[in-house]
C-alpha cells in the first residue's frame, strides 16, 4: 500500500512540475507571438503579401531553355561544326517541346494553388495567435497546441516567401528536347520555369482627346524598360451605332507608349496590352484592359479613365 501511495505521490509531483514548467513558458510564448504579430504577421506585411500574390496570379510564365555542351572524350577529335543556337533550335523535337510546356503549365497551376492556400492558412494562423494572446492564461494542452501552431506558421511564411521568386525550380524532363541524332549527344538542353510580371497600363499618363488616345504602359515593379520586349496593342470600339460596324485593330511595338489615331469623337474604345506571344510561353491568365471615351469635340483636356480588368 505504501508503494502505491508513493507512486501516486511521485506521479502527482511530476504532473505538477510539468504544469509549472508550462506556466513558466507562457510569458515567453506570448512574447514570441507578439513579436511575430508586429513583424511578419502585421497588417502591412499582409498587404504586401497580398499584392505579391496578385502580381504572381497576373504574371506570364515561360520556359527558359539553356544550352549546355558536353566536351568530347579526350581520345576523340573536336567537333569541327560549331552549331549556333538557331540551328540547335531547329533540332528540338516539337512534340517533346509541347510535352515540356504541358509539364511546366502543371507546375504553374500547382504553384499558384499552393500560394493561395498558404496565404489563407497564414490569415487563419494570425487569427488563432491573436485570440490566444488576448485570452491570457491557458492550460498546458492549449499552450502546446499554440506552440506547434507558431512553429508551423514560421514554416508557412518561409515557404510562401521562397516561392515568390521570379525564377521557379528547374524542370525535370522525361526526355531530352533533342532526340539522339547527329551532334545532339553532346548538346544538353536544360529547361526551367521563369516568371515575368504583368504588363499594366499607366492610368495616370494615358490620355485621350476627341480622336487620339495616347497609351502608356509598364511592367510591374520593373525599374528600367526592356528595350528588346515587344508588345501587342488591341483596340476595339464599343457600342457602335446601327450604321457603324465594330472597329477592331491590332498593332505591335517595342516602345512603352503608342498613339492610336483616327478615332471617332464621343465613342467608347477598349484597349488591351500584353507581350507578344513567343514559342516558350507556358501560361498567361490575365491581360490588362482599359476603356476610354473620346471627347465629343477637339478639346485637349484629359478624360477620366474607366477601368475594366479581365
Amino acid at each position: 500500500m505504501d508503494e502505491v501511495k508513493l507512486a501516486c505521490t511521485s506521479s502527482d509531483e511530476s504532473e505538477a512540475q510539468e504544469v509549472r514548467t508550462q506556466m513558466d513558458s507562457l510569458p515567453d510564448l506570448h512574447k514570441q507571438i507578439q513579436q511575430l504579430l508586429r513583424t511578419r504577421l502585421s497588417d502591412a506585411s499582409f498587404m504586401e503579401r497580398q499584392e505579391e500574390l496578385r502580381l504572381m496570379q497576373r504574371s506570364s510564365f515561360y520556359l527558359e531553355i539553356r544550352r549546355h555542351n558536353l566536351s568530347p572524350p579526350a581520345d576523340e577529335p573536336q567537333d569541327p561544326l560549331q552549331l549556333s543556337d538557331s540551328i540547335v533550335w531547329t533540332l528540338i523535337d516539337k512534340q517533346r517541346l509541347q510535352s515540356a510546356k504541358a509539364l511546366a503549365k502543371t507546375r504553374v497551376t500547382f504553384l499558384l494553388t499552393l500560394q493561395e492556400l498558404l496565404y489563407e492558412e497564414l490569415i487563419e494562423a494570425c487569427r488563432e495567435l491573436k485570440a490566444f494572446n488576448d485570452q491570457g492564461l491557458a492550460d498546458g494542452d492549449t499552450a502546446a497546441h499554440v506552440q506547434q501552431r507558431l512553429l508551423q506558421t514560421h514554416q508557412d511564411l518561409n515557404d510562401f516567401e521562397s516561392r515568390m521568386t521570379r525564377n521557379a525550380a528547374t524542370l525535370h524532363l522525361r526526355n531530352q528536347l533533342i532526340p539522339n541524332k547527329v551532334h545532339s549527344s553532346r548538346i544538353i538542353l536544360r529547361a526551367s520555369l521563369i516568371i515575368k510580371l504583368p504588363v499594366m497600363f499607366n492610368r495616370l499618363k494615358s490620355c485621350v482627346t476627341s480622336n487620339i488616345v495616347h497609351l502608356h504602359w509598364e511592367v510591374a515593379d520593373m525599374q528600367s524598360e526592356d528595350l528588346n520586349q515587344e508588345f501587342k496593342i488591341h483596340v476595339k470600339s464599343l457600342h457602335p451605332t446601327s450604321a457603324e460596324k465594330e472597329e477592331v485593330s491590332q498593332s505591335v511595338c517595342k516602345s512603352y507608349d503608342v498613339q492610336v489615331k483616327n478615332l471617332k469623337p464621343n465613342r467608347y474604345y477598349e484597349f488591351s496590352v500584353r507581350r507578344v506571344d513567343i514559342i516558350t510561353l507556358v501560361s498567361r491568365q490575365w491581360t490588362d484592359t482599359i476603356i476610354l471615351a473620346t471627347f465629343p469635340n477637339k478639346s485637349e483636356m484629359t478624360s477620366c479613365i474607366k477601368e475594366k480588368d479581365i
